[in-house]
């Protein structure tokens, strides 16, 4: 009974403060539809004849062979996203098997005073994907700018790119962007996919180096850490069938972060 009080309570605070306002909503850079998404440059990889672009209805799709990348200017196009704490990407890879675990997709972020942020998720499998990374821990700065950190309020460029990786030139691959946005993580540990539980689909996003610090031991001792606990609790929940599983999973993937995969002396 006590313990239904304390998930009601919870419950009834998350409700409050939505209504309240509390909840931000994602700020969407671009959704990539056709009509809304041109691009103003292109690299030559990903220019005609030796690339396909196609502006699909709801994605930007390239297919192209080796690393490619494209400009487009974005000033006014944006709603002001200061506030926002991550940035999130939504995009799936296709491609032969060799490229599986090689591509990685790259956001690059141009302010006003020219701070110019990239953000790189590099050796993701193929399929779709909904990637994330904190505003302020970009993988690299480009140009620092006039004034620390990016303005979101004023986002200026946007550079796509694409690593072909271990994968090079050895053939070909589709890349479709399908949404970017500035989003809030409520800060729920282990929630690397932000759907307000931490689950098993939140291990596979760490397993795939989508996490804040990827493959870290310290996200994956996050996802442990949470694993199972959610932003408004079901009253009864009961856990998936594959939690143990999942664990030793986990505890295996540790292990190899330390080098000590079942070393035993003799």
């Amino acid at each position: 009974m006590k313990q239904a009080t304390i998930y009601f309570a919870a419950a009834m605070f998350s409700a409050f403060a939505a209504l309240n306002g509390a909840a931000r909503a994602d700020v969407l850079i671009t959704s990539f539809d056709l009509g809304t998404y041109t691009e103003n440059a292109l690299y030559a990889s990903w220019a005609a004849p030796t690339a396909i672009i196609d502006y699909g209805d709801e994605s930007y799709n390239v297919t192209a062979a080796g690393y490619g990348s494209n400009w487009t200017y974005i000033e006014g196009r944006v709603p002001e996203g200061a506030g926002e704490t991550h940035l999130k990407l939504d995009v799936t890879l296709e491609g032969p098997l060799a490229a599986d675990g090689h591509l990685g997709p790259i956001i690059t972020l141009v302010d006003a005073d020219g701070t110019r942020n990239n953000y790189a998720w590099y050796g993701q499998l193929l399929g779709n994907h909904v990637l994330t990374l904190p505003i302020t821990s970009p993988t690299w700065v480009e140009a620092p700018g006039t004034t620390s950190g990016l303005d979101l309020n004023h986002i200026n460029h946007m550079h796509l790119q694409l690593d072909p990786g271990g994968f090079g030139s050895a053939g070909q691959y589709t890349v479709r962007w399908n949404d970017l946005s500035l989003i809030t993580v409520a800060g729920l540990p282990g929630d690397f996919n932000n759907d307000s539980r931490v689950d098993g689909q939140d291990f596979l996003v760490w397993q795939r180096g989508g996490s804040p610090a990827p493959l870290s031991a310290d996200d994956l001792n996050a996802w442990k850490t949470g694993f199972g606990t959610a932003a408004a609790p079901t009253v009864g929940a009961v856990p998936e069938p594959s939690t143990l599983g999942l664990l030793t999973l986990a505890s295996v993937a540790m292990c190899r972060q330390r080098r000590c995969a079942g070393r035993v002396r003799r």
